[in-house]
């Protein structure tokens, strides 16, 4: 099988509207799909990318929400971004996992899932732990800007020098910069 590029896409805050800042949904009736979020996705598949959606959801470990209803949420921004496929962490920092940003996990799990080539491949996400489980993963990263992008998570500060490849301030213009850079590629 051929391998493909994909783009990453975070969840809260990037697809959908964080409640509260950083904070995700913990039901279905907090979530609010970004007004742009089925545009970009489909111009992303268009240019003949994945769109796979990668999420930290430690209220499940905290017990703040259950794992149906992260995993149902999940789910119906992926239906309604019309995104290739969804990857879910439930764990909080202190679990020691794999699969939660900063760590590559996801990213390598839906690679080998998907046989995408992470080298040609991006990270569109709200907060250093996007960029760093990007970096880790060899996967190039956009920053969507917001004002807690870069502060502490229960993950710590970010590594010193850690920085996205671009940076932009609305999920279009994260867009427009992957397939900018992305031109020379295809």
């Amino acid at each position: 099988m051929a391998r493909r590029r994909a783009v990453f896409l975070d969840r809260d805050g990037v697809l959908n509207e964080s409640r509260g800042g950083a904070a995700s949904p913990h039901r279905m009736e907090d979530l609010q799909i970004s007004s742009e979020a089925r545009d970009v996705v489909n111009r992303i598949q268009q240019r003949g990318f994945l769109t796979v959606i990668v999420t930290n959801q430690p209220d499940v470990a905290r017990g703040q929400m259950t794992l149906d209803d992260a995993l149902e949420i999940s789910d119906r921004v992926r239906s309604a971004t019309g995104a290739d496929a969804a990857y879910l962490c439930a764990h909080d920092s202190g679990d020691a996992c794999s699969c939660r940003k900063p760590k590559p996990g996801m990213l390598l799990q839906a690679a080998r899932e998907h046989s995408i080539d992470l080298v040609g491949s991006w990270l569109i996400g709200d907060r250093w732990v996007d960029v760093a489980a990007a970096k880790a993963a060899g996967v190039r990263s956009v920053l969507l800007e917001r004002e807690y992008s870069w502060l502490p998570t229960s993950a710590g500060p970010p590594p010193p020098g850690l920085r996205p490849a671009h940076r932009a301030s609305t999920l279009t213009g994260c867009v427009d910069l992957v397939l900018a850079e992305s031109v020379d590629e295809d």
